[in-house]
């Protein structure tokens, strides 16, 4: 799965964790809310990060779950680094195994109780390379187990999706952000961006093996959704 996004290799990334905020409107709640919905789950022994980058949820389920063993991958080193700086903060030495590759060409040797995939799928432009994403996080669940994931969603020739779109520019304009880095950020939709329908992400989770999906958090075209696989009987 290649990554045609952004240059995550670039120094510019090393402030990622600063603009995501002035954007992301309650962005840090797409994480607290995982963690407390994450309380109640039973087993939270192993736990995988795809798009760990940046160090959002090591940080905070790191903190909440300090004896969980963590997978983290994520392609760029900067982002890496920004990481590992930010983990530095936490009294626990977390146990991490970190993967600087694309998750699509790792192979687990174990299966996890949960899996996070944060604010990753709407930079994959192919539909077929979105599906297999989420069939790769689906596979590396063990019955039972939860995916967390966020992503920007939206059918962007709807007229509602356009009013959040200026609704949202507002709040950014509130927290911050200049005209010229919203028109940037506008402009990405369709070049950089590349949002589908919520009722699409949901039919893909079920096509690869979640048979429960719940909303948790929407912020304009920000949705996060709480997914859980299918279990077996014996």
């Amino acid at each position: 799965m290649k990554n045609p996004l952004h240059d995550w290799h670039s120094p510019i990334v090393s402030t990622y964790q600063n603009t995501i905020r002035q954007k992301i409107i309650g962005y840090d709640l797409i994480y607290n809310m995982m963690t407390d919905i994450l309380r109640g789950h039973p087993v939270i022994d192993n736990t995988l990060v795809v798009g760990a980058g940046g160090g959002q949820e090591l940080l905070t389920l790191g903190e909440a779950f300090p004896s969980s063993h963590f997978t983290a991958v994520d392609t760029s080193t900067i982002m890496r680094q920004t990481a590992d700086q930010r983990i530095q903060q936490l009294d626990q030495d977390l146990h991490i195994d970190w993967y600087e590759d694309d998750v699509l060409s790792l192979r687990f040797h174990h299966p996890y109780d949960v899996t996070t995939c944060h604010l990753v799928l709407h930079f994959i432009k192919d539909l077929e390379q979105k599906r297999a994403l989420l069939q790769k996080l689906a596979t590396s669940l063990q019955n039972g187990g939860v995916l967390f994931i966020s992503s920007i969603n939206a059918d962007m020739t709807d007229t509602i999706c356009q009013q959040q779109l200026k609704y949202w520019r507002n709040s950014m304009y509130q927290n911050d952000i200049s005209e010229e880095d919203w028109l940037r950020f506008e402009q990405s939709f369709g070049s950089t961006i590349y949002p589908i329908k919520l009722e699409l992400l949901i039919d893909l989770l079920h096509e690869v093996g979640f048979t429960k999906i719940v909303p948790y958090f929407k912020s304009y075209l920000v949705d996060a959704l709480v997914a859980t696989k299918e279990e077996v009987n014996k």
